[in-house]
């Protein structure tokens, strides 16, 4: 994820549309990974996008460079999902719960990746890969909302700790805590889902 520049943030609050459109573009994939990590659901995560963008582009003129501005996108795309959910009589969890209080068992936590190979040369490989990220989905939705937004957050926007911390308004050490809990739960469902 790349913090866009204050200078095209100001072009697009001042109304110049190729800015807007820059910004949205640049934003995209940040938008729809939040809001797909509290969705779940590839339809319902692009109609909050949507939904996202078009407040994006209403509320613009209120953003005031106090935070980082994907850290203010981010707590407006968490509401507007958060808001999602109540409509759909979906259950909301608390982000601010203690990780603490949050169950889990003990399990180690690896930071191997897979191996980068040429995918057009062994399209094996490739089915591999594609049922693997499918099955680390599917145990990431699993996660309480916290640690899976930690964990989308830190991954897969390559955000550092303290701006999540930031932009989820909660201290650096429960953030941390998020993040170590999520991935010791990923690990167990992920070996569950290989010896079954």
């Amino acid at each position: 994820m790349a913090e866009p520049s204050p200078a095209l943030v100001r072009r697009a609050q001042a109304g110049e549309r190729e800015a807007l459109a820059a910004l949205v573009q640049s934003q995209q994939t940040y938008v729809y990974s939040i809001a797909m990590s509290l969705m779940h659901s590839p339809a319902d995560a692009a109609d909050m996008t949507q939904e996202a963008f078009i407040r994006l582009l209403r509320s613009l003129g209120t953003y005031r460079a106090e935070t980082k501005f994907t850290t203010w996108l981010y707590r407006l795309v968490t509401n507007i999902c958060l808001d999602g959910l109540r409509r759909r009589g979906r259950p909301v969890e608390s982000l601010d719960e203690s990780a603490t209080t949050q169950s889990g068992e003990d399990a180690q936590s690896s930071g191997e990746r897979l191996a980068d190979s040429d995918r057009w040369t062994q399209p094996e490989e490739e089915v591999t890969l594609r049922e693997s990220a499918e099955e680390v989905r599917d145990a990431l939705n699993h996660l309480p909302t916290a640690q899976r937004l930690a964990l989308t957050l830190h991954y897969f926007e390559d955000m550092r700790y303290e701006d999540i911390a930031e932009a989820m308004g909660l201290p650096l050490n429960t953030v941390k805590s998020h993040i170590r809990r999520g991935k010791e739960r990923l690990a167990v469902a992920l070996s569950n889902s290989v010896e079954v």
